[in-house]
């Protein structure tokens, strides 16, 4: 069912040329000594008159006095002149002083090792940022980190690496930058450290800075749009279409975009959509990753909200791209490994849009049409209140392949439609508006409803989903309502508004109702004229569910249903869930079952005959090395999934007894030639299909199985009365399938109303471990007869254990034990074979074999009853004589 990628990304490359901005800093156009400094001399000295110092540049530039005098300085830092280190640089101080929110970083000449750090605060709607254009002796790149030395920009607030793993570090023995090097600091005060760890004769840097303005339209003030921060989280973004309505309203980019972005990140942007019918498009300007690196630094694109989710490409060279997918959900990861020289790269920028799909000519792709034998169906259906033979009934569906007001779907023939979407907005508007959804006799229909706006107030706003086929009528809205209200599913009243998502972007629980009968309508009715800015609609999804087929449909569930075997046909099949628009909104492990539940005298047998391969979606933090995944592994007592992580991270098909047993479960690269998985049991039985990460676009793995409920009396729950009697297995039916299993929980009661001693012989030609089949013999507890659990729930104290290796074995049971429960547990390759007999002493005198035992607990529950004994009549016969002849 994993769609290919073709299909679900459209994508279009082209390639660009490395371009990185940065704020151009100029002062003068004459030549100058530095940023600041016209000439060393020529201007007079403060304070003498001499013409010996340096002459500044007349905006913005103060002299350094007699600690420089051949040099200008910019004022506000003037009394940095002879040792700029440790110094900070406030961006309000600056500007009072010299009218500028740039100027020049140029360290002293140090002897390693030593270290330097300059803080700067920039003002509100600012950010940091940093070019450089010389670095002397400043460590050196041992291939993936630097050593020795750095110059590193990092947040004033953030707790430091120790290692610098994460931190934004430049080293090089003699290096120039043309252009330079830009560095972004985006979350307030920024720190630039300049350290020296080895020993050097001299080590230094230049470089500009600048507070720039957010609102700056030349790129280097660059800010997300239309996004929302995730909290607690270093560099994740939600986007989502409601902020993103026109064109330009949403721009991402990579952390310090345009500048160097950090090393070792992992930032993902979640693009959510709330309609079925909108499409996500990226447009990326600009992709500038360092050559040769596609392991470390790369970009993702996966169908669906989780890192987990299905990979739809990788992008990982210079371009730009444009790519669209249907949603609802697509996730962007951008990778980030060690900055690796000459640091010419600064990530990616893009454009995100929302956009309505279009349908082409081709079959609508809203809804799923009926299979055999539902598409051959003739036959008169009994539609709510009055017959309508189906060749009569059309589908009305928008020339958009949308349904929406006045259509009319059938489950059922020609042109049927099992499951699809429908909108209210996709036809003309209209105020009442009516849905009428048709099966099959054993349909029942399901609808889920994503989005709804309904605005006017007191209920004259409203959504009912009704039993059968309804209509408005002419009696008036209040007077219709009543009248349908038995027939009513569920009512929603204006003003009410639904999203399919919360602000954080995650989906709600659906809202989701299941009909009764074959037919259902959905009703509208909005205000008489239409709203361009508050419209009116319903949208959600529908589909028909066979219940003869398929199982009968747990209304409660996402996705259940159970075969009662006297109900259900004696053979059938099931497989993945074709209903998927129902699962439009659903954005994480799906878990779908069936349950067969044999009548007393039947078994149920499912065969898994078709498996694709599985996936996992183990979370990075619970990976071990060597260990990911999950692997199939077949032996006498069924296959087993076996993970380091919870099996709910993978997908997996499981085979579960009505207690809870796993009894079979397949999982990973399952190898088809193992196939088929047979297993047999006397028990109710479940098939659990999970898909770990289920998304719209991507739904999952295909499998294919088939049941059959056997006539067989051989085992069950079942009481005998008979002081003797005999049990013996009976040879049933096999596949010959390699992995063929038979599971067996039988219970019986030997119960009698007179005291006896029980003897009870067990016999056994196979050589079976007891894991593998056993019989035990219990007390009998009294408990659970009337509840579910049966009369399984009445073993008390286990006495004995019989395992096939003892080949045969009489038991003695305690005297006046009357009643107790034998039980056999099997689950194996083959069918156990076992013949138990029993027979019984009983007691008419005090003869007995054993030694007296206490009444068994059943005779708690019953009356206790007054015992004779005919010497305790002999003397209170005496005793009354003697008391009639004594005087009195």
């Amino acid at each position: 069912m994993r769609q290919p990628v073709a299909v679900l990304l459209t994508v279009f490359y082209a390639a660009v040329t490395a371009q990185i901005a940065w704020t151009p800093i100029f002062l003068d156009g004459s030549s100058q000594v530095d940023l600041w400094t016209q000439t060393s001399t020529g201007c007079a000295c403060p304070g003498t008159g001499d013409e010996e110092c340096a002459c500044c540049v007349r905006d913005g530039a103060c002299p350094c006095s007699n600690v420089a005098p051949t040099r200008c300085a910019q004022c506000g830092l003037e009394q940095y002149c002879s040792n700029m280190c440790n110094i900070t640089i406030d961006s309000r101080v600056l500007k009072s002083k010299s009218g500028k929110t740039f100027g020049q970083i140029k360290s002293p000449s140090i002897e390693g090792p030593d270290a330097c750090s300059y803080l700067l605060q920039p003002d509100a709607g600012q950010r940091v940022e940093i070019q450089i254009y010389r670095l002397v002796s400043v460590g050196r790149f041992n291939g993936s980190s630097c050593v020795g030395g750095w110059l590193q920009l990092g947040g004033a607030s953030a707790v430091q690496d120790a290692s610098g793993a994460a931190e934004t570090r430049l080293c090089g023995a003699n290096e120039r930058y043309t252009p330079p090097v830009v560095l972004f600091a985006d979350h307030g005060a920024a720190i630039l450290d300049f350290k020296i760890s080895d020993t050097t004769v001299r080590s230094q840097f230049l470089a500009f800075f600048s507070f720039t303005s957010l609102s700056n339209t030349q790129g280097v003030g660059f800010h997300p749009r239309g996004g929302s921060r995730i909290p607690h989280t270093d560099c994740d973004w939600l986007y989502q279409d409601v902020s993103c309505r026109t064109p330009g309203s949403c721009v991402l980019a990579s952390p310090g975009y345009p500048g160097l972005y950090p090393p070792h990140r992992r930032c993902r942007y979640l693009f959510a959509t709330n309609s079925v019918h909108t499409r996500v498009k990226i447009i990326f300007t600009s992709i500038i990753l360092p050559r040769n690196h596609c392991t470390t630094d790369y970009l993702t694109l996966r169908a669906g909200s989780s890192p987990s989710a299905s990979l739809l490409g990788t992008i990982c060279s210079e371009r730009t791209a444009t790519v669209e997918h249907p949603g609802p959900n697509l996730l962007l990861e951008f990778n980030s490994g060690p900055l690796v020289p000459p640091y010419d790269y600064n990530g990616f920028i893009a454009k995100l849009e929302f956009v309505e799909k279009t349908e082409s000519s081709a079959p609508p792709p809203t809804v799923v049409a009926a299979a055999p034998p539902l598409a051959a169906l003739t036959h008169l259906t009994n539609h709510g209140d009055r017959p309508i033979e189906h060749e009569t009934i059309s589908n009305e569906i928008s020339s958009s392949g949308r349904v929406g007001c006045g259509a009319t779907v059938r489950g059922y023939g020609p042109g049927g439609a099992r499951s699809g979407h429908f909108d209210t907005r996709a036809s003309a508007w209209r105020t009442q508006c009516a849905i009428h959804l048709l099966g099959v006799p054993t349909d029942v229909v399901q609808v889920s409803l994503f989005n709804y706006n309904l605005r006017l107030q007191s209920c004259r706003s409203h959504i009912e989903i009704l039993e059968g086929l309804h209509d408005f009528g002419g009696r008036g809205d209040r007077a219709d309502r009543y009248e349908r209200g038995d027939r009513a599913l569920l009512r929603v009243c204006g003003p009410s508004v639904r999203e399919a998502r919360d602000p954080s972007g995650r989906f709600l629980v659906r809202q989701a109702v299941t009909s009764k009968g074959a037919n259902l309508t959905i009703l509208v009715r909005r205000a008489a004229s239409q709203s361009a800015d508050e419209e009116e609609f319903v949208d959600g999804a529908f589909a028909f569910h066979d219940e003869q087929h398929e199982g009968t449909v747990s209304p409660d569930a996402t996705c259940a249903s159970t075969h009662y075997g006297l109900a259900a046909p004696a053979h059938g099949g099931v497989s993945a869930p074709s209903h998927h628009h129902i699962f439009w909104n659903i954005e994480e492990r799906l878990l779908c079952s069936h349950r067969f539940i044999p009548a007393a005298n039947q078994s149920v047998t499912i065969e898994i005959q078709r498996l694709e391969r599985m996936w996992s979606a183990e979370p990075t933090s619970l990976v071990v090395p060597g260990e990911s995944g999950c692997r199939t592994a077949c032996g006498d007592a069924g296959c087993e999934c076996r993970s380091a992580t919870p099996l709910h991270y993978h997908d997996h098909i499981a085979l579960v007894a009505g207690d809870g047993t796993h009894l079979s479960c397949l999982c990973g690269d399952f190898q088809a030639a193992w196939l088929p998985v047979v297993v047999r049991s006397w028990t109710s039985l479940r098939l659990e299909y999970s898909v770990a990460h289920y998304t719209y676009a991507s739904r999952g793995f295909d499998y294919a199985a088939a049941y059959s409920f056997n006539d067989d009396a051989m085992c069950g729950q079942r009481t005998y009365t008979t002081h003797s009697g005999e049990i013996s297995s009976r040879n049933v039916s096999v596949t010959g399938s390699l992995n063929e299993f038979f599971y067996q929980q039988c219970t019986w009661v030997l119960d009698s109303n007179v005291e006896r001693q029980l003897f009870i012989d067990i016999s056994s030609e196979q050589d079976k471990s007891c894991s593998s089949w056993n019989i035990t013999i219990h007390e009998w507890s009294g408990r659970g007869v009337h509840n579910e659990g049966g009369l399984a729930a009445s073993a008390g104290d286990l006495l004995y254990t019989f395992c096939a290796r003892h080949k045969n074995h009489t038991y003695t049971l305690p005297w006046r034990l009357n009643t107790v429960v034998i039980r056999l547990v099997a689950l194996s390759r083959q069918q156990p074979l076992y013949t138990m007999r029993w027979r019984s002493q009983v007691v008419r005198a005090n003869n007995r074999l054993g030694p007296p035992t206490p009444a068994p607990a059943a005779s708690a529950f019953a009356p206790q009853q007054l015992r004779t004994d005919p010497v305790i009549i002999l003397l209170l016969y005496l005793c009354c004589l003697i008391n009639k002849h004594l005087p009195y």
